[in-house]
């Protein structure tokens, strides 16, 4: 059994290559294929692949929640178990198992959550070549999340992004992802031009119209943050014909939401890339809030498994890419383990033998 503490955790995702991103990129994306695949499956006796109880959980009288949640892809088993006390700071671990049973690695939930969650954008930004500017990319929020979508886009686009904004309700929490940031991003990307400001910190007229005027110039839209109104108007990014790739994964229950309907339908014929259809029509609230149909929505595992290369459509009249994100068991499992494997091959951890 392998135990990678945080610290080296952090360590081997900072230390990623071009070439190792990708090949764990493609590790998610086949997982998200084999799911949508499995979904869409009529055939009763076919035996699954893939297997996602629903999460339990452990309410004290303290108030302390436990989550647990299970998945299998049938070579190895995944729990990931998550700690919410009242009045202390969210943790946990995911423990990977053979099928087998034995105990492979126990890993943290919440750098793998961050990363996975942000590479789950990149299956599907990674692979529209072509089809809008990369030029100059917008993240709002100040945590993890967030900071992995910027160090994903940029490993994984490099050669394409001039700029990336990082926009923020409040200013402290900014500030403290910038300080450890902006120094390594100043060092791998030398003629990378990387702004940052709060709307706490700006006169209301001052905020929106910088706002205002970087939506404008901007095509990718990572939306990070836990808000319950849009973190911008349809308006503002309609004013100019300029194609774009707005996902979302910050909003996570049903009075959240992070763009309003009018920038949600705005894909071609009113298409949403999701990563799972029915957990995100049951907790996004983008969604529910704008009556989305499940036959409005795309499977991002569906188009990887039609054509590997090419994700969405092209010519006249095509709109914004839209892709929303709620997370599921099996993205945690196939992405911890890989990360486990490459620890070991690194001698990061520490091995238990029992």
């Amino acid at each position: 059994m392998l135990v990678l503490p945080e610290d080296q955790l952090n360590q081997l995702l900072l230390n990623l290559d071009q070439t190792q991103c990708e090949t764990i990129l493609q590790t998610l994306s086949d997982a998200l294929a084999t799911c949508s695949a499995q979904a869409k499956s009529i055939d009763q006796n076919q035996q699954q692949q893939i297997h996602q109880p629903l999460r339990s959980s452990i309410v004290t009288n303290h108030g302390d929640t436990t989550l647990f949640m299970p998945v299998s892809d049938t070579l190895s088993t995944g729990i990931k178990v998550v700690a919410v006390p009242h009045n202390g700071p969210i943790r946990g671990v995911i423990n990977v198992l053979s099928a087998q049973g034995a105990l492979l690695g126990v890993i943290s939930a919440a750098e793998v959550t961050a990363f996975r969650t942000a590479l789950a954008t990149m299956t599907l930004f990674s692979r529209c070549k072509g089809l809008f500017s990369k030029s100059r990319v917008i993240v709002f929020g100040a945590g993890r999340q967030a900071e992995w979508h910027a160090r994903l886009a940029l490993l994984l686009s490099a050669t394409e992004i001039e700029a990336i904004t990082f926009i923020n309700r409040g200013q402290d929490r900014l500030d403290q992802m910038m300080a450890g940031l902006l120094p390594d991003l100043k060092q791998r990307y030398p003629n990378l031009k990387v702004n940052a400001y709060a709307k706490s910190s700006l006169a209301p007229g001052e905020y929106v119209s910088r706002l205002n005027s970087d939506l404008a110039e901007s095509s990718v839209l990572f939306c990070c943050t836990p808000s319950t109104e849009p973190l911008f108007a349809y308006d503002t990014i309609a004013a100019n014909n300029r194609r774009r790739f707005i996902s979302m994964i910050g909003s996570y229950k049903p009075h959240m939401q992070e763009i309003d309907k009018q920038t949600l339908l705005s894909g071609t014929e009113g298409r949403i890339y999701v990563d799972s259809k029915h957990a995100c029509l049951k907790e996004a609230g983008e969604l529910i809030m704008a009556g989305v149909q499940e036959s409005q929505l795309v499977e991002a595992g569906d188009v990887f498994g039609q054509d590997p290369n090419l994700v969405v459509e092209k010519g006249p009249g095509a709109g914004n890419i839209v892709f929303k994100c709620v997370g599921m068991g099996i993205m945690d499992l196939v992405v911890a383990k890989t990360l486990l494997d490459m620890g070991a091959e690194k001698g990061l951890g520490t091995k238990v033998d029992f």
